[in-house]
C-alpha cells in the first residue's frame, strides 16, 4: 500500500520522495514515510489486524493552497488520513503541511 500512496502522490506532478531527499528540489516538493504501528488486533499469540501509520510532508513557497488540495485529492480513498499541522519553517521559509495517514498492514 505504501508504494500505491507514493505513486499517487508522484502522479500529481509535485516532486515526492520516500523518506527524504538528498537534495530537495526548489519550489514545491514533498516527502512520504512510514512511521510505525498505530493499532493492531491480536489473539492466540498472533496479530490478526495491523494498522501502519505514516506521514506526508508538503513544502510550499508562499500561501498557495492548490498543492495541499491536490495532495488530499490524491490520497482520498486510498488511506485514512488527517491534516495534522500547517506551519511556517523559518530555516527554509516554506509553508509545511503535514498529513498523518493509516494503512492496513504492510
Amino acid at each position: 500500500m505504501f508504494e500505491t500512496v507514493l505513486a499517487a502522490l508522484q502522479a500529481t506532478g509535485i516532486p515526492f520522495a520516500a523518506y527524504g531527499w538528498d537534495n530537495a528540489p526548489s519550489g514545491t516538493y514533498g516527502v512520504v514515510s512510514l512511521e510505525g504501528q498505530e493499532d493492531s488486533v491480536a489473539g492466540d499469540n498472533r496479530i490478526h489486524h495491523q494498522a501502519i501509520r505514516g506521514s506526508i510532508d508538503l513544502f510550499v513557497a508562499g500561501i498557495e493552497t492548490n498543492s495541499a488540495k491536490t495532495v488530499q485529492d490524491a490520497i482520498n480513498g486510498l488511506v485514512a488520513w488527517r491534516l495534522n499541522s500547517i506551519q511556517y519553517e523559518d530555516d527554509t521559509r516554506l509553508i509545511h503541511y503535514e498529513w498523518i495517514f493509516e494503512q492496513e498492514g504492510f
